[in-house]
């Protein structure tokens, strides 16, 4: 008869902590050794000097890089190789440990997105709550000064109780009417503009400054137009252009030679009745002449 076969079932006890056993590795090198060789094989090359416009030289000191290249290449692959050994069991290390973290954070993402949600909800009842207590302190003056020019956005938070916030409000309510009929108060050239920028920012010395600006601005304006007028009353009126005679149309003969004649002449005037001798002339025909002044009479 066979002897029972006893089984040890493994215990994993639960954990909610992480903990490690780290043992550093040991790197056995020859560092000094290949420190000093590396000294006594570059040694040669310390300090040389080339002569740019000699080929020779600029070939031999090509194949002086590439024998350099190849003494650090081994060594470079034999560090890379170690490298990569020493840091693999810490990223097998990361990776379980991060599989076991990205639970937690899916876990987490789910619920956070109901309390959002929440918090959402929470923010517009009572930004709605608030709303109507500002209506209730300001009347029809809701339509002029938005709510939101006085909301403040820790009043929708949890954190700021309910009967604080609606105290608050009261407050700004009555400062935002108080600061309104300051300025109904004061005689404002250009009313809207003003009553509009206070109602958005609740800023009277920024309104009042507005104002100002404003009727600088007009006043700025007021002067140029009225140093523009001043400029056209001193402007001479111009001189009237004196009636062009008719000009009589020679008779004509039919056989008489086509020739070609140039005109030169000198007249006294303005430029707009030089303009007006111009036109005169060519409509009789006459082109290819340039009108100058050559001096001013006057």
């Amino acid at each position: 008869m066979e002897e029972p076969i006893e089984v040890a079932a493994e215990v994993i006890e639960p954990t909610d902590n992480l903990t490690v056993v780290f043992t550093q590795a040991i790197i056995k090198d020859n560092i000094t050794a290949l420190d000093a060789y590396v000294d006594r094989e570059i040694a040669p090359y310390i300090g040389a000097q080339i002569d740019p416009a000699n080929e020779q030289q600029v070939k031999e000191a090509r194949k002086c890089m590439a024998d350099l290249n190849k003494l650090k290449a081994p060594i470079e692959d034999e560090r890379k190789r170690i490298k990569k050994a020493y840091e693999a069991p810490l990223k097998e290390f990361e990776a379980r440990v991060r599989a076991i973290t990205s639970k937690i954070d899916s876990a987490r993402q789910a619920i956070k997105e109901q309390v959002d949600e929440a918090d959402a909800r929470f923010r517009e009842i009572r930004r709605a709550t608030l709303e109507e207590e500002y209506v209730a302190c300001v009347g029809k003056m809701a339509d002029v000064i938005p709510f939101g020019a006085i909301l403040e956005d820790a009043w929708l938070n949890r954190s700021t109780l309910e009967p604080k916030a609606l105290s608050a409000v009261a407050e700004r309510a009555a400062e935002a009417l108080k600061g309104y009929k300051a300025l109904q108060a004061q005689t404002l050239s250009h009313e809207s503009e003003v009553m509009r920028h206070y109602a958005n920012t609740l800023d009277l010395t920024s309104a009042l400054e507005l104002e100002q600006s404003l009727n600088a601005k007009d006043k700025e304006l007021e002067e140029f137009r009225a140093a523009q007028e001043a400029a056209n009353m001193a402007k001479p009126e111009p001189e009237p252009v004196p009636e062009q005679e008719p000009v009589s149309e020679p008779a004509t003969d039919p056989d008489a030679p086509i020739c070609r004649w140039a005109l030169s002449m000198e007249f006294e005037g303005t430029s707009e009745f030089a303009t007006q001798v111009g036109h005169t002339l060519k409509g009789m025909g006459i082109t290819g002449a340039t009108i100058k002044c050559v001096g001013v009479v006057s």
